[in-house]
């Protein structure tokens, strides 16, 4: 009998979003405490304002990170503790499920949007990263740093970008070092310089049969470290600048 799980988890889902709600309202109200301090500071401070208002702010910022990447990190360990069934709640599905070439989760290269409103994800356009056929979401009530490219209403790629905790299936993350590639993808690597960053542009191909028009992307900086990762269908998956 499942009888009782949904609601369990239903109840799991909207203490994350309240309790998300919460923090934000929490540092929209530290923020403008922050700011007044610090211009206050400045006013008293003649000509060296700047001085006093730079460690607020510093200090405010991760006032407001830290809750927050608590609450992903209590999220991801809600969807992965045994006796939970994350599949009943696609928010959770998401953050139990690390990403593959060919998608994340329920999040499937080359599914509709349509397809992915029936699931239940409800879907937020990026205007500013859109431009025409093609456009971003990312996905309401879901905290991670993550989002859809779709071309046509399809969805051809996954990003996650920087402050996510998602991974690769093989253990890749945000910040992991282009050893750390090497170690794990070995000959199926191909990289090129990167001038935006610094850093390369580090491609992995798929030799597992029907996945090579699929692959993962990383981005790396001048230290060598991934910044940002993407997977998807090839050659959207290789736009540097996305839809733009």
């Amino acid at each position: 009998m499942v009888t009782g799980k949904k609601p369990r988890l239903g109840v799991l889902a909207a203490i994350a979003t309240a309790s998300l709600a919460g923090l934000l309202a929490a540092g929209h109200s530290q923020q403008s405490r922050g700011v007044a301090q610090a211009t206050h500071s400045q006013a008293a401070a003649s000509g060296t304002g700047s001085l006093y208002y730079v460690p607020k702010a510093s200090t405010l910022l991760h006032g407001v990170l830290a809750p927050l990447n608590s609450l992903r990190v209590m999220q991801r360990a809600i969807a992965l503790s045994p006796g939970i069934d994350a599949t009943q709640v696609p928010t959770l599905a998401l953050l139990a499920a690390p990403l593959k070439t060919t998608g994340l989760g329920p999040i499937r290269i080359g599914i509709t949007l349509e397809e992915l409103r029936e699931q239940g994800l409800d879907l937020v356009a990026i205007a500013e990263a859109s431009q025409g056929q093609c456009q971003y979401y990312r996905i309401q009530d879901y905290a991670e740093p993550v989002g859809l490219m779709a071309i046509n209403d399809r969805v051809l790629r996954v990003d996650v970008w920087p402050g996510s905790l998602t991974t690769t299936r093989s253990g890749i993350r945000i910040g992991s070092t282009e050893r750390d590639l090497v170690r794990v993808y070995g000959n199926q690597l191909e990289a090129t310089t990167n001038p935006n960053t610094l850093g390369k542009t580090v491609i992995f191909t798929p030799q597992d049969p029907g996945e090579d028009v699929y692959r993962l992307v990383f981005e790396t900086d001048d230290q060598g470290r991934v910044t940002q990762f993407r997977a998807g269908q090839f050659p959207s998956v290789t736009w540097a600048e996305g839809c733009l």
